[in-house]
């Protein structure tokens, strides 16, 4: 079977260069923040490879490539991530632009340790 010479040909001259994918400087800097928070987090180590390995039950390699920000964790690993590390969390909200959400959160977390401690001291105040 031979082809029509009337296909569709992608040529491009001089002047111009093809378009890069936009996504693509979000995913390289995905990639790169997240590895900066799993390292923060759990370090790179082999037993801490081996250590987020079984959390998320991804393969070693896997989150080797992680580490090295040559790949991000998809959505089911990066949820699991999520659980376990506040630094990924921090992480993914800031890339999301949502910083007010981890900042709420730690204040809500501040406010709900601040009173167990005011009902921990109250049964031993004197009576007024």
């Amino acid at each position: 079977m031979s082809f029509s010479g009337n296909g569709r040909k992608a040529r491009v001259d001089g002047r111009r260069e093809f378009p890069i994918h936009p996504g693509a400087d979000t995913e390289a800097a995905f990639a790169s923040v997240i590895a900066d928070a799993l390292r923060r987090d759990f370090g790179d180590t082999p037993a801490h490879v081996k250590h987020i390995a079984r959390l998320t039950g991804a393969n070693g390699r896997t989150v080797q490539n992680w580490l090295q920000a040559k790949n991000g964790p998809s959505g089911a690993g990066l949820v699991v991530l999520m659980r376990h590390s506040d630094e990924v969390t921090t992480a993914v909200l800031s890339l999301a632009d949502r910083d007010g959400l981890c900042q709420n959160a730690a204040t809500s977390s501040k406010v709900e340790e601040l009173r167990k401690a005011i009902l921990a001291v109250l049964p031993h105040l004197p009576e007024t």
